[in-house]
């Protein structure tokens, strides 16, 4: 319990010192965007956030003489994350919508572009427009505009959301989507620059005007941003980014659809090592909390009753809601950052579950043990420390065993919250290289690689329990 203490005190420190900063945000132009768009955002050769918005993004930051810092997350949060204060504005080719402009303030747009429907070039379901696809899967990516015109003005389409392009033009690829609907640019540039077999069909859906959008209660950085856009249309900044991405002297090949191996190893590693890291601290605190929490949940009757219910009660309620809404709810409702968010997430999360786990094995061990101690002369925390919890912490090794193993799974969850672990690191590479198989399967193989000797491990302990008859206490 020593050694638990030490653990609780280093755990609730780090969470301390990794809170919000607000002090040195203030400084910054800190901005949004995926980072799985390309050509709008991407990672180039050396790992370095590009594209479009990012120039875009570092221009204004420029103009309005603060540091740019640019922070990837994910699609559909986005939008809540600047609501919440996470960054200053979105730059990631956000579409002005009447429903949007209801939340956040956009500044003037900075470029138009609309959307279009591409399809294989081999065109297996023969569609050659919008209308022509009732009933068939169409593809777009969760939380855009495309989705929410797809389903209110064709009602009849099968619409299929995903988490990013990447996936979206895989699925194209294996022809089993009927096509897809997004900006036309970015269509264009995957069928030219990254040789895709796609071909835009029928007219353009519609036309968008691209913006900024930052919180109502940043008039001033509004302010800044339209002024720092209209000079940089005034004085041919934006046109020679346009020019960059979608001219004549657009980036080619060698720098986009490409990425040095050692830049992708360093990438796959470093989220590995976050998520491996985000795994051992949430499990320290879960496993910590768990102990106590196990505890009461045996305590039905006597002077401990009430504090049984409250424990009983929350336990219940965060094995009874998803992850991903806790997740969200302690980043964004409690303002934390993310480390400390998706530490304490899984944390809590992990202590649920725990809990249950050491209260069936407390419970299994035999009343008789504990009574044959007490007649010994024992204390109740002797007791407990020396007779009871070594039973119970044995028969719960094997469960507390797949605790662990699920606990480092969900921390693919963490990325929604602008974390680059392991699964979004490997996303943002199969963005620029266009070999999704290939990053899932390493990534699927880096996770085994950990899990599968724990599985092993947890075998191998639950064998060893049967044989010393620890089953039949």
């Amino acid at each position: 319990m020593h050694y638990a203490r030490i653990i609780l005190t280093l755990t609730l420190a780090f969470l301390v010192l990794a809170g919000p900063r607000p002090a040195a945000a203030e400084e910054e132009f800190v901005t949004a965007l995926t980072g799985k768009f390309p050509p709008f955002s991407y990672y180039d050769k050396q790992g370095n956030l590009a594209g479009f918005d990012v120039d875009v993004s570092r221009e204004i930051a420029r103009r309005i003489n603060r540091k740019s810092r640019i922070i990837a997350t994910e699609w559909d949060g986005i939008l809540a994350g600047l609501l919440a204060e996470k960054y200053d504005a979105i730059i990631g080719s956000m579409a002005i919508t009447p429903a949007r402009q209801e939340s956040v303030d956009f500044s003037t747009p900075y470029y138009h572009s609309g959307a279009q429907l591409f399809v294989h070039r081999d065109n297996p379901d023969k569609v050659y427009s919008i209308e022509e696809c009732k009933g068939l899967a169409v593809a777009v990516v969760l939380g855009e505009t495309y989705q929410h015109f797809l389903e209110e003005r064709f009602p009849d389409i099968q619409v299929v959301t995903l988490k990013s392009a990447a996936e979206i033009f895989a699925m194209l690829e294996q022809k089993r989507i009927t096509g897809f609907v997004t900006d036309r640019l970015v269509g264009a540039w995957q069928i030219k620059e990254a040789s895709r077999p796609f071909v835009p069909v029928g007219e353009m859906l519609y036309k968008e005007r691209i913006g900024i959008p930052v919180r109502k209660d940043s008039p001033e950085l509004l302010g800044q941003i339209n002024t720092a856009l209209a000079a940089m249309e005034d004085d041919g900044t934006m046109q020679r980014i346009h020019q960059r991405y979608f001219g004549l002297g657009k980036t080619s090949s060698s720098t986009l659809g490409t990425m040095e191996p050692t830049v992708i190893a360093a990438k796959l590693l470093k989220g590995f090592a976050i998520s491996l890291g985000i795994a051992l601290a949430a499990l320290l605190l879960g496993f910590v909390l768990a102990i106590p929490s196990g505890l009461l949940l045996t305590f039905q009757r006597g002077s401990l009753k009430p504090l049984h219910f409250l424990v009983r009660g929350f336990v219940d309620f965060i094995r009874g809601t998803p992850v991903l809404i806790q997740l969200l709810f302690v980043w964004l409702g409690l303002g934390l950052s993310p480390f400390p968010a998706a530490i304490l997430t899984l944390g809590i999360c992990a202590m649920a579950y725990m809990a249950e786990v050491i209260r069936a094995g407390l419970m299994s061990v035999d009343p008789g043990q504990d009574l044959g101690a007490r007649a010994l002369g024992l204390s109740p925390i002797d007791r407990f420390r020396f007779v009871v919890w070594p039973q119970a912490f044995r028969i719960a090794i094997p469960p507390l065993m797949n605790c662990v193993v699920a606990l480092l799974k969900d921390t693919a969850l963490v990325s929604i919250i602008s974390i680059p672990e392991l699964i979004r690191e490997a996303q943002s590479i199969i963005s620029v290289t266009f070999e999704p198989g290939l990053y899932y399967l390493i990534a699927g193989l880096m996770f085994f690689a950990v899990t599968f000797p724990l599985m092993k491990l947890s075998d191998r302990v639950e064998r060893s329990i049967k044989a010393k008859g620890f089953a039949h206490d």
